[in-house]
Protein backbone atom coordinates (compact mmCIF):
# COMPACT_ATOMS: atom_id res chain seq x y z
CA UNK A 1 0.00 0.00 0.00
CA UNK A 2 1.11 3.45 -0.98
CA UNK A 3 2.44 5.86 1.58
CA UNK A 4 -0.02 8.54 0.83
CA UNK A 5 -2.77 5.95 0.89
CA UNK A 6 -2.00 4.41 4.28
CA UNK A 7 -1.24 8.12 5.98
CA UNK A 8 -4.80 9.13 4.66
CA UNK A 9 -6.54 5.63 6.22
CA UNK A 10 -4.81 5.99 9.42
CA UNK A 11 -5.96 9.64 9.68
CA UNK A 12 -9.62 8.77 9.07
CA UNK A 13 -9.50 6.25 11.47
CA UNK A 14 -8.22 8.57 13.97
CA UNK A 15 -10.78 11.24 13.33
CA UNK A 16 -13.43 7.66 13.29
CA UNK A 17 -11.85 7.28 16.72
CA UNK A 18 -11.89 10.99 18.48
CA UNK A 19 -15.57 11.16 17.08
CA UNK A 20 -16.73 8.33 18.45
CA UNK A 21 -15.06 9.09 21.96
CA UNK A 22 -16.80 12.42 22.00
CA UNK A 23 -20.24 10.93 21.22
CA UNK A 24 -19.67 8.50 24.07
CA UNK A 25 -18.16 11.61 26.24
CA UNK A 26 -21.68 13.24 25.82
CA UNK A 27 -23.57 10.00 26.24
CA UNK A 28 -22.21 10.54 29.48
CA UNK A 29 -22.47 14.10 30.16
CA UNK A 30 -25.95 14.17 29.38
CA UNK A 31 -26.99 10.95 31.21
CA UNK A 32 -25.20 12.74 34.70
CA UNK A 33 -26.27 16.34 33.85
CA UNK A 34 -30.13 14.66 33.47
CA UNK A 35 -30.10 12.77 36.90
CA UNK A 36 -28.94 16.06 38.59
CA UNK A 37 -31.43 18.32 37.23
CA UNK A 38 -34.03 15.58 38.15
CA UNK A 39 -32.57 15.27 42.02
CA UNK A 40 -32.52 19.18 41.95
CA UNK A 41 -36.32 19.79 40.21
CA UNK A 42 -37.72 17.09 43.20
CA UNK A 43 -35.27 18.98 45.83
CA UNK A 44 -37.11 22.47 45.15
CA UNK A 45 -40.53 20.96 43.89
CA UNK A 46 -40.24 22.05 40.57
CA UNK A 47 -41.61 20.46 37.25
CA UNK A 48 -38.48 18.72 35.08
CA UNK A 49 -38.64 20.51 31.34
CA UNK A 50 -36.54 19.28 29.09
CA UNK A 51 -36.03 21.02 25.92
CA UNK A 52 -35.90 18.88 22.57
CA UNK A 53 -37.02 15.52 22.15
CA UNK A 54 -35.19 12.43 23.90
CA UNK A 55 -34.80 10.35 20.88
CA UNK A 56 -34.68 12.83 18.17
CA UNK A 57 -30.88 12.67 17.54
CA UNK A 58 -29.63 9.94 15.66
CA UNK A 59 -27.28 8.63 18.46
CA UNK A 60 -30.51 8.85 20.99
CA UNK A 61 -32.10 6.71 18.69
CA UNK A 62 -29.91 3.89 19.48
CA UNK A 63 -29.51 3.93 23.23
CA UNK A 64 -31.57 6.76 25.01
CA UNK A 65 -29.12 9.30 27.22
CA UNK A 66 -31.75 11.03 29.58
CA UNK A 67 -35.40 10.75 29.52
CA UNK A 68 -38.75 13.19 28.85
CA UNK A 69 -38.93 14.69 32.32
CA UNK A 70 -42.13 16.26 33.85
CA UNK A 71 -42.65 18.00 30.43
CA UNK A 72 -40.72 17.49 26.87
CA UNK A 73 -40.96 20.94 24.75
CA UNK A 74 -40.05 20.35 20.94
CA UNK A 75 -41.18 22.01 17.99
CA UNK A 76 -42.50 18.67 16.26
CA UNK A 77 -43.74 17.03 19.68
CA UNK A 78 -42.21 13.76 21.39
CA UNK A 79 -44.30 10.82 20.42
CA UNK A 80 -42.37 8.96 23.52
CA UNK A 81 -43.01 11.36 26.14
CA UNK A 82 -46.34 11.23 28.18
CA UNK A 83 -46.42 15.51 28.32
CA UNK A 84 -45.25 17.47 25.30
CA UNK A 85 -45.54 21.11 24.15
CA UNK A 86 -45.39 21.35 21.06
CA UNK A 87 -43.19 24.42 20.57
CA UNK A 88 -40.63 26.65 19.38
CA UNK A 89 -38.41 28.25 22.10
CA UNK A 90 -37.20 31.08 20.19
CA UNK A 91 -40.60 32.16 19.50
CA UNK A 92 -41.61 33.74 23.10
CA UNK A 93 -43.09 32.30 26.19
CA UNK A 94 -43.82 28.68 25.93
CA UNK A 95 -47.66 28.32 26.97
CA UNK A 96 -48.30 26.93 30.36
CA UNK A 97 -45.12 26.69 31.79
CA UNK A 98 -44.86 30.20 34.33
CA UNK A 99 -41.78 31.98 34.73
CA UNK A 100 -38.83 30.82 37.17
CA UNK A 101 -41.49 27.47 37.88
CA UNK A 102 -38.85 24.85 36.47
CA UNK A 103 -35.91 23.04 36.22
CA UNK A 104 -34.60 22.96 32.73
CA UNK A 105 -32.40 20.23 30.46
CA UNK A 106 -31.33 21.50 27.39
CA UNK A 107 -28.90 18.45 25.17
CA UNK A 108 -28.04 19.59 22.22
CA UNK A 109 -30.68 21.95 20.66
CA UNK A 110 -29.29 25.10 21.16
CA UNK A 111 -27.03 24.06 17.87
CA UNK A 112 -29.87 23.84 15.80
CA UNK A 113 -32.32 26.99 17.54
CA UNK A 114 -32.32 30.03 14.66
CA UNK A 115 -32.16 32.72 17.36
CA UNK A 116 -29.91 31.56 19.97
CA UNK A 117 -30.18 34.60 22.05
CA UNK A 118 -34.05 34.20 22.48
CA UNK A 119 -33.83 30.63 22.92
CA UNK A 120 -31.57 31.50 25.93
CA UNK A 121 -33.85 34.00 27.13
CA UNK A 122 -36.80 31.43 27.05
CA UNK A 123 -34.55 28.40 29.08
CA UNK A 124 -33.65 31.40 31.83
CA UNK A 125 -37.39 32.60 31.94
CA UNK A 126 -38.64 29.36 32.69
CA UNK A 127 -35.65 28.38 34.96
CA UNK A 128 -35.83 31.35 37.08
CA UNK A 129 -31.45 31.21 37.93
CA UNK A 130 -28.76 29.50 36.15
CA UNK A 131 -28.04 27.03 38.73
CA UNK A 132 -32.19 25.82 37.83
CA UNK A 133 -30.68 25.30 34.00
CA UNK A 134 -28.83 22.06 32.62
CA UNK A 135 -26.86 22.48 29.18
CA UNK A 136 -25.05 19.72 27.28
CA UNK A 137 -23.26 20.47 23.66
CA UNK A 138 -21.94 19.14 21.09
CA UNK A 139 -18.25 19.55 21.56
CA UNK A 140 -17.33 22.72 19.58
CA UNK A 141 -13.85 20.96 18.39
CA UNK A 142 -15.90 17.99 16.78
CA UNK A 143 -16.37 17.69 13.06
CA UNK A 144 -20.21 16.69 14.06
CA UNK A 145 -20.88 19.97 15.36
CA UNK A 146 -19.65 21.71 11.99
CA UNK A 147 -20.99 18.54 9.58
CA UNK A 148 -24.57 17.78 11.88
CA UNK A 149 -27.59 18.27 9.27
CA UNK A 150 -29.33 21.49 10.38
CA UNK A 151 -25.98 22.61 12.77
CA UNK A 152 -26.05 26.47 13.28
CA UNK A 153 -23.90 27.34 16.08
CA UNK A 154 -20.94 25.52 18.30
CA UNK A 155 -20.02 26.15 21.18
CA UNK A 156 -20.80 25.48 24.84
CA UNK A 157 -22.97 27.03 27.32
CA UNK A 158 -22.37 26.66 31.41
CA UNK A 159 -22.87 28.10 34.62
CA UNK A 160 -19.88 30.11 36.11
CA UNK A 161 -20.33 32.01 39.49
CA UNK A 162 -23.48 31.82 39.38
CA UNK A 163 -24.36 33.29 36.02
CA UNK A 164 -24.64 31.44 32.67
CA UNK A 165 -21.72 31.37 30.25
CA UNK A 166 -22.64 31.30 26.77
CA UNK A 167 -19.66 30.85 24.03
CA UNK A 168 -21.33 29.92 20.95
CA UNK A 169 -20.11 31.11 17.28
CA UNK A 170 -22.47 30.42 14.38
CA UNK A 171 -21.08 26.95 11.56
CA UNK A 172 -20.81 29.02 8.53
CA UNK A 173 -21.38 27.76 4.98
CA UNK A 174 -17.56 28.28 4.60
CA UNK A 175 -16.66 26.14 8.05
CA UNK A 176 -18.85 23.68 6.02
CA UNK A 177 -17.54 23.40 2.85
CA UNK A 178 -14.23 23.51 4.16
CA UNK A 179 -14.60 20.44 6.34
CA UNK A 180 -16.68 18.24 3.86
CA UNK A 181 -13.70 18.95 1.48
CA UNK A 182 -11.23 17.87 3.94
CA UNK A 183 -13.13 15.01 4.46
CA UNK A 184 -13.74 14.13 0.64
CA UNK A 185 -9.91 14.62 -0.06
CA UNK A 186 -9.16 12.03 2.84
CA UNK A 187 -11.50 9.59 1.46
CA UNK A 188 -9.94 9.60 -1.94
CA UNK A 189 -6.52 9.45 -1.05
CA UNK A 190 -7.70 6.29 0.94
CA UNK A 191 -10.07 4.46 -1.03
CA UNK A 192 -9.02 5.92 -4.53
CA UNK A 193 -8.30 2.60 -6.83
CA UNK A 194 -4.90 2.02 -7.37
CA UNK A 195 -3.72 1.92 -11.08
CA UNK A 196 -3.36 -1.68 -12.16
Amino acid sequence: MALPKLAARVILGYVGLVEGTAALIRFKERSTAFQMAAERATALGRRLVVVGDPDAGMHTRLMRAYGCGDVCIDMNGCPGCPITIVADITKGPVADIADDSSVVFVSCVLEYVSDLNAALREIARLAGSPENVFVVTVQPWTLTARLYPGARWRGTVGNAAGAQTVDMKQVGLEEKLVVTGALGLALAAAFWPRKR
